[in-house]
């Protein structure tokens, strides 16, 4: 039984690399497409047919195939450099096989650098989490103790004081975590 890649989950490091093989192996540039995208279940047997620009049909589609947010890490980052290395060694006649080797290179440690930044801000991201909750847990703990914090914060002026300015930090902390997270993931 044959394994089909989704389209949405496809390494394009891999398929790259594998096209850079089978050029090597002498196979022709429609051909070493066609038979890497057939194994990857990636479009049909028409989407080896290279356009006007030397880029299969195939990954032109699988790129304006999907909005933005729905393609994976890979398509978003892979889809592109594969492309325009297909239309640069059309164009200069340049060995496709170097050239996409270079390129499938490149993305797989661009995805790799990605993981690794996902892997790095999980840590504070979680440590952030758990300190939005500490408050919280100082209530409860108070309360068991005895204390009656509750009536402290509800009922007594400085109380209802202490208990805004700590909620407005708590609220301000938790979107500078949050801002500072997406800047981390964006600027990456």
């Amino acid at each position: 039984m044959r394994h089909r890649v989704a389209e949405q989950d496809c390494d394009v490091g891999m398929l790259l690399m594998e096209v850079a093989t089978r050029l090597r192996a002498g196979a022709d540039t429609v051909t070493a497409w066609r038979l890497t995208l057939e194994r990857a279940g990636i479009g049909s047997g028409e989407g080896a047919v290279l356009d006007e620009h030397g880029t299969p049909l195939a990954l032109v589609r699988l790129w304006n195939s999907r909005n933005g947010g729905a393609r994976s890490a890979d398509v978003r980052h892979g889809i592109p450099p594969a492309i325009a290395v297909c239309k640069l060694t059309h164009v200069s006649g340049a060995p496709a096989a170097d050239i996409l080797e270079a390129c499938a290179a490149g993305i797989t440690e661009a995805g790799e650098a990605a993981a690794a930044r996902q892997a790095a801000l999980a840590g504070p991201v979680l440590s952030a989490m758990m300190l939005a909750f500490l408050p919280v847990i100082g209530v409860l703990i108070g309360v068991v103790l005895g204390a009656e914090p509750v009536n402290f914060l509800v009922g007594h002026g400085l109380g209802r004081w202490c208990l805004a300015v700590g909620v407005a930090c708590e609220l301000a902390g938790i979107a500078w975590v949050k801002r500072l997270a997406r800047s981390a993931r964006v600027d990456a």
